[in-house]
């Protein structure tokens, strides 16, 4: 795993740091590395959990085919209903966003 020169991972909750290394197993298994892309910096929309760090973006454009959509679905599987984690146009998108019982 790398981490892109100017992210800032410092204040990242440790539920999300646990995230990015399952995700990290699952881009290995896939033969990629993960990259973080953004962390606790950076403009992010308002109430972004990326300023709480809750929420980080991992790179996608280092994977082939339909690699990324299989690493998402991989990813939810394996990290459950408290972590949203979206493909976006460029990037995943992993959030930890615990859901009230």
């Amino acid at each position: 795993m790398r981490i892109k020169p100017g992210v800032r991972i410092r204040g990242l909750r440790p539920e999300i740091l646990w995230a990015v290394c399952v995700i990290d197993k699952i881009y290995g298994r896939y033969g990629a590395e993960a990259v973080i892309t953004s962390g606790t910096e950076g403009k992010h929309s308002r109430g972004s959990l990326h300023y709480s760090g809750n929420a980080v973006d991992l790179r996608t454009k280092n994977l082939s085919g339909d690699w990324a959509k299989a690493i998402v679905r991989e990813a939810i599987d394996a990290l459950g209903p408290d972590f949203d984690i979206v493909l976006e146009h460029n990037h995943i998108h992993m959030e930890y966003q615990p859901h009230e019982e």
